[in-house]
């Protein structure tokens, strides 16, 4: 399964390595690959629940839109961050 997403912009190398960490933790992992400012993120099996909770939250915090993530919406529909994004000033 795939899931691509329009790449973050990064505040400092530190920021960066974050990020790609957070999605190498993610359940289900295979690989990240970078097409321009897209990244796909490809998982060995379809995505977990928790693996797109975690998503949605690198999402929210790294301001990268949700759309490629609607689908699973109707699965995991109590989240909140699927309306509200993290205030910045919280991260």
């Amino acid at each position: 399964m795939e899931i691509t997403v329009e790449g973050p912009g990064f505040y400092d190398p530190e920021d960066e390595n974050l990020f790609f960490e957070c999605l190498s933790n993610l359940q289900g992992i295979d690989k990240v690959i970078g097409h321009g400012t897209k990244l796909t993120i490809q998982f060995v099996s379809p995505i977990s629940e928790e693996a797109t909770i975690r998503l949605l939250v690198i999402c929210r915090r790294w301001d990268i839109p949700i759309e490629p993530l609607i689908k699973f919406k109707e699965r995991i529909n109590d989240c909140q961050l699927w309306d509200n994004p993290i205030e910045l000033e919280n991260t």
